[in-house]
């Protein structure tokens, strides 16, 4: 009798591994090619948008998270745990069907919008964007709510398929194009959905998924061959109001899409020429994400046919002390190079983070651009300029800067805005200690003498600063600084030796001679501001002072070209539709939605339940929830800024900084198991995760700029390390919950949307708060979250065990 027992048990312990078994695969690819979707649209939206647009692209998608997880809170009946599989299958489906008609749709339609109705195309854009991620959010908020509960490993396959997924994109977007690389995703999402069907029962529900599956599977393999063999395919047609015509080449990564297109024979390109050229010259243009560009020239060889350049300001540091040596901070189509090359440099050492510019300039258009990786002294890299200088020996007599920016969101872009490492303080600090005796740090920048101070005011706060902790004394200032003026352009250089009365009067003899404009130096003023930065007396007050954050960026705060202060857009909303700063617009708006967002699936519910049950049983569970979606987001995008700043290429904020957050996240989650934990042990582990948070945010600065100088792979162990445990420790939280307040089953798909949209909030506040306050400041912030959370489960432990004693004072009076 007990063997035949045991024997039935033993078949129904190992069906039920069968169907976990089906869940945990199926929760695990539907996170990744839930992310990997997430991180293709920043991309689309980045090219054919604005960058600035691809910030929204997170807030969509946990917006879309958390309308599935309350579609399943609000219709128990339909989503019972006995139509997991079948509801899981069909929503997989719709999210493979919705999520490719809707990119099939944003690529076709011209994105050329009348201001007037602006609003309402971004609505019906947000709304076909949020629907596939909430067919997304339904399926994980089933498998997560609606299947007997076994612990942490279903969030942990659900972290572990993110990890995946942003891992997995970054190699994808090397082999195939971004369409064909949704179509897959498409294909992928619709077979996990019929794995998890196929022995259900339902025939239609089969049939659907395995008809989206095989239909987006055999497109996606006839499109992936017509982009490998160059044959016309579905792509970006138009892109910010123009229609894509005669590219020439076209190549994407995750953080650009870099395209060439013809300009034939034209007046040579400059970006601040002194004087108009008389002469033609063959060009292509260079764009990234159809917006920032440049160009590559067509060259024989003969420095002579160069003349032009001589008149471009962004120049200028070769008329103020000819160079041997010069290092160029992106390549782009190689026209800084052929500046060395005109005026005579010996060593010429390029360094260009981007692989697919670099493919274009010693691969794909060499021969057009004469191969200038092949030209004497001329040497290319690829790599992050101010990683590559700080651990390479040479030394330079010119490192030159030319208006680095791409306007490109990166994949993870949704999170991080557009740090940019080569413009803080401690970078120059850098660029200073790798220029030989002499030697100038020539950097340009956009610039309008009535409209665009902003970028100018900074670069000079943040050469008095940087100059300043190379132990140059205040009084001595302008003596190190030169500005210079032509058109829309400022060139700032910076010499870390003063320059003597007579090798001025030199130097502004030949720069006066060349037409440009002398904004600053030794004896030149600009305004009250610029000297205000260069008596050394600029101090907090005085920044605070000025109708622009000018303020010297820091490795804390990267934050460049964001001017614009976020309570100033509440009056004056209209100073930030210029330049960089619409970004800071962007925000302000998503900010705003979102805590819409947080009152309709948050306090509304919340205020109906509060008339049904206690406050005291419902607020401790809905606030730790909230807190741990705060917290988890607040923490990963600090980390990511400042690693990503540290670590220096774009791609790492996926492969390294995001990958390690979600994968440890995930291996601390499945370390929850299914019972109700001791008290014990809970304190443990909040114990724990608070230590590894102090612990990270005390040592990531300090190592950071310990390990700055430190090869890559160095820097990405020290990552890693600074990681782990904190992303170790915070994922344990989730399924915790899960534990202790399981019994309030009907109520779990509220707490997982209550999670989804305060992580939206969190995203873009996180944005926000880097910018005004600083990182380390909204990593403490983050932090804090976490020991809200303690203090919930603290209170409702108080709670129950009050409502025990109340239990057991009426039997013992009854």
């Amino acid at each position: 009798m007990r063997i035949g027992r045991n024997f039935i048990e033993d078949g129904i312990l190992r069906a039920l591994s069968r169907v976990q078994g089906r869940y945990y695969f199926a929760i695990f690819v539907l996170a990744a090619v839930t992310l990997s979707y997430q991180i293709l649209i920043t991309r689309f939206f980045s090219v054919m948008l604005y960058y600035h647009f691809a910030f929204a692209a997170i807030s969509l998608a946990m917006l879309g998270l958390t309308r599935g997880a309350m579609e399943v809170y609000g219709k128990p009946a339909r989503y019972a745990p006995e139509r997991v599989s079948v509801e899981f299958a069909r929503h997989a489906s719709w999210f493979a069907i919705s999520g490719v008609g809707a990119m099939i749709v944003f690529l076709c339609v011209p994105v050329a919008i009348p201001p007037n109705y602006v609003p309402a195309a971004l609505a019906l854009a947000t709304f076909a964007f949020v629907m596939p991620f909430t067919e997304s959010g339904v399926c994980i908020t089933l498998l997560l709510t609606r299947v007997p509960y076994s612990g942490g490993w279903l969030y942990a396959a659900d972290l572990s398929g993110a990890a995946l997924g942003c891992l997995g994109v970054i190699f994808v977007l090397l082999v195939v194009d971004p369409v064909s690389a949704t179509l897959w995703i498409g294909a992928f999402a619709a077979a996990a959905g019929w794995i998890v069907v196929r022995n259900n029962g339902d025939i239609p529900t089969l049939r659907l998924n395995a008809a989206v599956a095989l239909t987006l599977a055999a497109a996606a393999t006839v499109h992936t061959g017509l982009d490998v063999s160059g044959k016309s395919h579905l792509g970006v047609f138009w892109a910010k109001g123009a229609a894509q015509k005669g590219t020439l080449f076209e190549r994407w990564n995750t953080y650009s899409r870099v395209r060439v297109t013809p300009m034939g024979e034209t007046t040579p390109f400059g970006w601040g020429l002194a004087h108009t050229p008389q002469t033609k010259i063959d060009q292509n243009y260079l764009d990234i994400d159809a917006d920032a560009s440049t160009v590559i020239t067509r060259y024989d060889g003969d420095p002579g046919k160069l003349s032009y350049l001589k008149d471009d300001v962004i120049n200028a540091a070769y008329l103020v002390q000819p160079p041997e040596d010069v290092a160029v901070v992106g390549v782009g189509g190689g026209r800084d190079i052929l500046s060395g090359l005109y005026f005579g440099a010996s060593r010429i050492r390029g360094i260009e983070i981007n692989p697919a510019i670099f493919e274009v300039l010693t691969d794909k258009f060499a021969d057009f651009s004469g191969h200038l990786d092949r030209a004497p002294g001329v040497s290319l890299v690829n790599a992050e300029a101010r990683s590559y200088i700080n651990h390479s020996p040479d030394r330079y007599d010119l490192v030159q800067i030319s208006l680095i920016d791409t306007w490109a969101a990166t994949a993870a872009g949704g999170l991080t805005l557009t740090e940019n490492r080569l413009y803080t303080v401690e970078a120059w600090d850098d660029f200073y200690r790798a220029l030989k005796p002499g030697g100038l740090l020539s950097v340009s920048r956009w610039f309008e003498p009535d409209a665009h101070r902003g970028e100018f005011y900074r670069l000079v706060a943040i050469a008095a600063e940087a100059l300043q902790r190379k132990g140059v004394p205040a009084a001595e200032l302008p003596r190190h600084v030169v500005a210079l003026n032509v058109g829309s352009i400022v060139t700032v250089i910076t010499r870390p030796d003063a320059f003597t009365d007579a090798q001025w009067q030199d130097v502004r003899t030949r720069l006066q001679a060349q037409g440009f404009k002398i904004l600053l130096g030794p004896d030149v003023a600009f305004d009250t501001v610029t000297s205000t930065l260069m008596s050394g007396k600029a101090d907090a007050a005085f920044f605070a002072s000025l109708p622009e954050n000018i303020a010297p960026s820091t490795d804390d705060n990267p934050f460049f070209f964001y001017t614009a202060r976020f309570g100033e857009l509440v009056t004056r909303p209209s100073s930030a539709l210029t330049n960089n700063n619409a970004a800071i617009n962007m925000t302000l708006l998503l900010i705003l939605v979102a805590l819409c967002a947080c009152g309709i699936y948050i306090a509304v519910p919340f205020i109906r339940l509060a008339r049904q049950m206690p406050l005291s049983v419902l607020t401790p569970p809905v606030a730790y929830f909230s807190a741990i979606g705060m917290g988890f987001m607040l923490i990963e995008i600090s980390q990511m800024q400042r690693l990503m700043v540290f670590l220096g290429h774009p791609v790492y904020g996926l492969s390294v900084v995001l990958f390690t957050i979600l994968l440890f996240s995930g291996i601390g989650s499945a370390t929850v198991g299914a019972r109700t934990p001791r008290p014990g042990a809970v304190a443990a582990r909040i114990a724990a995760l608070l230590i590894a948070l102090v612990a990270a945010g005390l040592l990531t600065p300090l190592l950071t700029t310990w390990a700055r100088s430190e090869a890559t792979d160095m820097r990405i162990l020290l990552s890693v390390l600074l990681l782990a445990p904190p992303a170790f420790c915070m994922g344990m939280m989730f399924p915790l919950g899960l534990s202790i307040w399981r019994r309030h089953s009907e109520l779990l798909p509220f707490f997982w949307s209550a999670n989804g949209i305060t992580s939206m909030f969190a995203s873009v506040l996180g944005m926000a708060l880097s910018i005004e306050f600083g990182i380390a400041r909204t990593y403490a912030l983050g932090a804090c979250f976490y020991i809200v959370c303690a203090a919930m489960i603290v209170a409702s432990r108080r709670a129950a065990g009050l409502r025990a004693s109340d239990t057991a004072q009426r039997a013992a009076l009854a």
